[in-house]
């Protein structure tokens, strides 16, 4: 399928691996042009290789406010528009309401929370120059269904899908289309950490997980990926104000 996307200009964060990286791949397959982002040039250097000519990086830590500044000074000498952004960061840390200091939940707010904020903001004076602009926010299965031993991630993240659906109503009227991701258990090196804690502390193995999925499997990198591409492109163009899940049928609620 055509996405419309070719000499698009997308930015996806957090994506010098993972699923970030996924959504950059799909865009590029599509002919777009992509800045990503991440903390770590050698991982960005590697990704931006396997993207190829129609991809840029630039090193940038999204839960730090500075950061987020030089990143939006890079892509204003690249570009004086963005077609689309994915807003997408590192998921906070694992542990129970009484492991978790005030230090970690504030470092944890700037980083699931802020992050999506600022990079909001700091991107809709150039998604308002495109014909077809669109944000796209990952979040988690969490904001529908909590997760075990993720305490942060099921505090933190629906306050994401609050700011998508008020922001639907306040920059749709521009134009601008927001939309929200809640991948379930795709095969990442974050899932696998995480299984690997769950596992240490004998809870649930990955037999368990997939036991629970009524696709029988994991997803892949790669499904993530195209899924977003085509939330993103014009071909959605009335998609606006949803939450969308990815996880092969893991929840199982009405809403």
């Amino acid at each position: 399928m055509n996405l419309q996307l070719e000499e698009r200009t997308f930015l996806v964060t957090a994506a010098s691996k993972g699923l970030g990286l996924s959504v950059a791949k799909a865009l590029v397959d599509d002919k777009a042009n992509v800045i990503i982002c991440g903390r770590t040039e050698s991982s960005l250097k590697n990704a931006v290789e396997s993207l190829g000519n129609r991809a840029q990086y630039f090193v940038a830590d999204v839960s730090q406010s500075v950061d987020v500044e030089s990143l939006f000074d890079f892509i204003k000498e690249q570009t004086s528009k963005l077609d689309g952004l994915f807003v997408n960061a590192g998921g906070p840390p694992p542990g129970t309401f009484t492991e978790i200091s005030d230090e970690t939940w504030l470092k944890s707010v700037d980083l699931t929370l802020m992050s999506a904020v600022r990079l909001t903001r700091t991107a809709i004076p150039l998604l308002k120059e495109s014909d077809s602009p669109s944000i796209l926010y990952s979040t988690s299965i969490s904001v529908k269904q909590p997760i075990s031993n993720l305490l942060l991630s099921n505090a933190l993240r629906p306050a994401v899908i609050g700011m998508m659906r008020t922001l639907s109503d306040e920059i749709g009227p521009e134009g601008i289309r927001v939309n929200a991701v809640c991948p379930g258990y795709i095969y990442t090196d974050r899932v696998n950490q995480l299984m690997a804690a769950a596992k240490s502390k004998g809870e649930s193995t990955e037999e368990n997980i997939i036991d629970k999925i009524p696709l029988g499997r994991m997803g892949t990198p790669k499904e993530f990926g195209n899924v977003c591409a085509f939330i993103l492109s014009p071909l959605a163009s009335y998609v606006h104000g949803a939450l969308l899940l990815i996880d092969g049928g893991l929840y199982k609620g009405m809403m």
